[in-house]
Protein backbone atom coordinates (compact mmCIF):
# COMPACT_ATOMS: atom_id res chain seq x y z
CA UNK A 1 0.00 0.00 0.00
CA UNK A 2 1.32 3.51 -0.29
CA UNK A 3 1.56 4.71 3.14
CA UNK A 4 0.74 2.09 6.13
CA UNK A 5 0.37 2.97 9.44
CA UNK A 6 -0.50 0.36 12.34
CA UNK A 7 -1.71 2.33 15.69
CA UNK A 8 0.83 0.82 18.36
CA UNK A 9 -1.72 2.05 20.70
CA UNK A 10 -4.47 -0.23 20.21
CA UNK A 11 -4.72 -4.11 19.44
CA UNK A 12 -7.97 -3.49 17.03
CA UNK A 13 -7.62 -2.03 14.01
CA UNK A 14 -4.70 -1.57 11.48
CA UNK A 15 -5.31 1.35 9.27
CA UNK A 16 -4.01 1.43 5.68
CA UNK A 17 -3.35 4.88 3.64
CA UNK A 18 -4.33 4.21 0.81
CA UNK A 19 -4.21 6.54 -2.83
CA UNK A 20 -5.52 5.90 -6.42
CA UNK A 21 -1.99 4.32 -7.09
CA UNK A 22 -2.56 1.54 -4.58
CA UNK A 23 -2.57 -1.51 -6.23
CA UNK A 24 -5.93 -2.95 -6.21
CA UNK A 25 -5.76 -6.21 -4.84
CA UNK A 26 -3.77 -4.53 -1.77
CA UNK A 27 -7.20 -2.34 -1.64
CA UNK A 28 -9.46 -5.02 -1.61
CA UNK A 29 -7.32 -7.71 0.54
CA UNK A 30 -7.61 -4.79 3.24
CA UNK A 31 -11.32 -4.03 2.87
CA UNK A 32 -12.10 -8.00 3.36
CA UNK A 33 -10.55 -7.85 6.53
CA UNK A 34 -12.35 -7.37 10.36
CA UNK A 35 -9.77 -5.38 12.18
CA UNK A 36 -8.73 -3.32 8.74
CA UNK A 37 -9.78 -0.29 7.72
CA UNK A 38 -8.54 1.84 4.87
CA UNK A 39 -8.09 5.30 4.79
CA UNK A 40 -8.27 7.18 1.30
CA UNK A 41 -7.25 10.61 0.97
CA UNK A 42 -7.00 13.60 0.48
CA UNK A 43 -11.00 14.13 -1.55
CA UNK A 44 -14.47 14.22 -0.63
CA UNK A 45 -15.36 12.15 -3.81
CA UNK A 46 -17.62 9.25 -4.81
CA UNK A 47 -14.58 7.00 -3.90
CA UNK A 48 -14.17 8.33 -0.49
CA UNK A 49 -17.24 7.82 0.33
CA UNK A 50 -17.77 4.32 -1.33
CA UNK A 51 -14.09 3.25 0.53
CA UNK A 52 -16.06 4.50 3.88
CA UNK A 53 -19.05 2.37 2.94
CA UNK A 54 -17.15 -0.63 2.41
CA UNK A 55 -14.95 -0.20 5.28
CA UNK A 56 -18.52 -0.38 7.02
CA UNK A 57 -20.14 -3.49 5.45
CA UNK A 58 -15.94 -4.94 5.42
CA UNK A 59 -16.73 -6.02 1.75
CA UNK A 60 -14.39 -5.45 -1.15
CA UNK A 61 -16.82 -5.21 -3.95
CA UNK A 62 -16.47 -1.49 -5.34
CA UNK A 63 -18.27 -0.95 -8.87
CA UNK A 64 -16.87 -0.27 -12.01
CA UNK A 65 -18.03 3.39 -11.81
CA UNK A 66 -17.65 4.60 -8.14
CA UNK A 67 -20.47 7.58 -8.78
CA UNK A 68 -22.26 9.77 -6.17
CA UNK A 69 -24.98 7.90 -7.51
CA UNK A 70 -23.56 4.61 -6.46
CA UNK A 71 -23.25 6.04 -3.18
CA UNK A 72 -26.94 7.59 -2.89
CA UNK A 73 -28.31 3.90 -3.95
CA UNK A 74 -26.41 2.32 -1.45
CA UNK A 75 -27.89 4.76 1.23
CA UNK A 76 -31.34 4.09 0.12
CA UNK A 77 -30.77 0.53 -0.16
CA UNK A 78 -30.14 0.73 4.16
CA UNK A 79 -27.01 -0.14 5.81
CA UNK A 80 -26.52 -3.11 7.88
CA UNK A 81 -26.71 -3.25 11.27
CA UNK A 82 -23.36 -4.47 11.07
CA UNK A 83 -22.15 -0.76 9.54
CA UNK A 84 -23.67 0.41 12.97
CA UNK A 85 -21.60 -2.17 15.17
CA UNK A 86 -18.16 -1.98 13.09
CA UNK A 87 -18.79 1.96 13.43
CA UNK A 88 -19.03 1.55 17.24
CA UNK A 89 -16.43 -0.91 17.50
CA UNK A 90 -14.30 1.97 14.77
CA UNK A 91 -14.94 5.09 16.97
CA UNK A 92 -14.77 3.01 20.52
CA UNK A 93 -18.78 4.87 21.48
CA UNK A 94 -20.61 2.87 23.66
CA UNK A 95 -23.68 1.62 21.79
CA UNK A 96 -25.99 4.95 24.24
CA UNK A 97 -23.28 7.39 22.28
CA UNK A 98 -23.89 6.26 19.01
CA UNK A 99 -27.56 5.88 19.38
CA UNK A 100 -27.54 9.18 20.72
CA UNK A 101 -25.73 11.09 17.48
CA UNK A 102 -27.67 9.04 14.99
CA UNK A 103 -31.02 9.52 16.49
CA UNK A 104 -31.92 5.83 16.53
CA UNK A 105 -33.98 4.42 19.43
CA UNK A 106 -32.47 1.73 21.23
CA UNK A 107 -35.69 -0.47 20.54
CA UNK A 108 -35.25 0.44 16.87
CA UNK A 109 -31.93 -0.47 16.81
CA UNK A 110 -32.61 -3.89 18.23
CA UNK A 111 -35.12 -4.53 15.80
CA UNK A 112 -33.26 -3.47 12.72
CA UNK A 113 -31.46 -5.60 10.46
CA UNK A 114 -30.83 -2.76 7.58
CA UNK A 115 -31.36 0.71 8.65
CA UNK A 116 -33.79 3.32 6.83
CA UNK A 117 -31.99 5.58 3.98
CA UNK A 118 -32.17 8.45 6.64
CA UNK A 119 -30.68 6.62 9.61
CA UNK A 120 -27.93 5.04 6.75
CA UNK A 121 -27.18 8.71 6.32
CA UNK A 122 -27.02 9.65 9.48
CA UNK A 123 -24.12 6.87 10.00
CA UNK A 124 -22.26 7.77 6.98
CA UNK A 125 -22.32 10.89 8.35
CA UNK A 126 -20.78 9.79 11.63
CA UNK A 127 -17.93 7.64 9.80
CA UNK A 128 -17.33 10.33 7.56
CA UNK A 129 -16.48 12.40 9.67
CA UNK A 130 -14.42 9.68 11.97
CA UNK A 131 -12.60 8.92 8.38
CA UNK A 132 -11.26 12.54 8.06
CA UNK A 133 -10.42 12.85 11.92
CA UNK A 134 -8.19 9.42 11.15
CA UNK A 135 -6.49 11.49 7.89
CA UNK A 136 -5.90 14.46 9.80
CA UNK A 137 -4.11 12.66 12.89
CA UNK A 138 -2.72 9.43 10.76
CA UNK A 139 -3.15 7.89 14.23
CA UNK A 140 -6.55 5.76 15.30
CA UNK A 141 -5.70 6.72 18.89
CA UNK A 142 -5.06 9.71 17.92
CA UNK A 143 -7.99 10.36 15.83
CA UNK A 144 -10.43 8.78 18.46
CA UNK A 145 -9.25 10.94 21.75
CA UNK A 146 -9.59 14.01 19.90
CA UNK A 147 -13.07 12.97 18.34
CA UNK A 148 -14.47 12.17 21.71
CA UNK A 149 -12.76 15.09 23.66
CA UNK A 150 -14.85 18.42 24.02
CA UNK A 151 -13.28 21.19 21.54
CA UNK A 152 -13.94 24.84 22.69
CA UNK A 153 -14.24 25.64 18.79
CA UNK A 154 -17.71 23.78 19.35
CA UNK A 155 -18.75 25.47 21.96
CA UNK A 156 -17.35 22.88 24.71
CA UNK A 157 -18.81 19.52 22.83
CA UNK A 158 -16.88 16.80 21.40
CA UNK A 159 -16.31 16.31 17.50
CA UNK A 160 -18.78 13.41 17.87
CA UNK A 161 -21.55 14.92 19.34
CA UNK A 162 -21.23 17.81 16.71
CA UNK A 163 -21.76 14.93 14.50
CA UNK A 164 -25.39 14.15 15.24
CA UNK A 165 -26.64 17.19 12.52
CA UNK A 166 -25.54 17.31 9.23
CA UNK A 167 -24.10 21.22 9.84
CA UNK A 168 -22.68 19.51 13.15
CA UNK A 169 -20.51 17.34 10.92
CA UNK A 170 -19.96 19.78 8.25
CA UNK A 171 -18.61 21.99 11.26
CA UNK A 172 -16.29 19.79 12.28
CA UNK A 173 -14.75 18.40 8.51
CA UNK A 174 -14.40 22.60 8.75
CA UNK A 175 -12.72 22.13 12.31
CA UNK A 176 -10.83 19.45 11.14
CA UNK A 177 -9.06 21.57 8.12
CA UNK A 178 -8.24 24.17 9.74
CA UNK A 179 -6.22 21.76 12.05
CA UNK A 180 -4.67 20.04 8.94
CA UNK A 181 -3.52 23.29 7.75
CA UNK A 182 -2.55 24.92 10.83
CA UNK A 183 -4.96 27.10 11.17
CA UNK A 184 -6.50 27.88 15.09
CA UNK A 185 -8.62 31.01 14.99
Amino acid sequence: MAKQYKSTATKDFKLHFVTKQTPEEDLHSALRKKWEWVVFSPTRDALWYSIILSNLHQTDRLPEMVTIEYVRQVITKGLKRSAFERLKLLTQASRKELVDVVRIPTRTLSRREVFHPDESERILRVAAAFQRTIEVFEDLKKARRWFSAPQRALSGKTPFQYCDTEVGADEVMNLLGRIEHGVFA
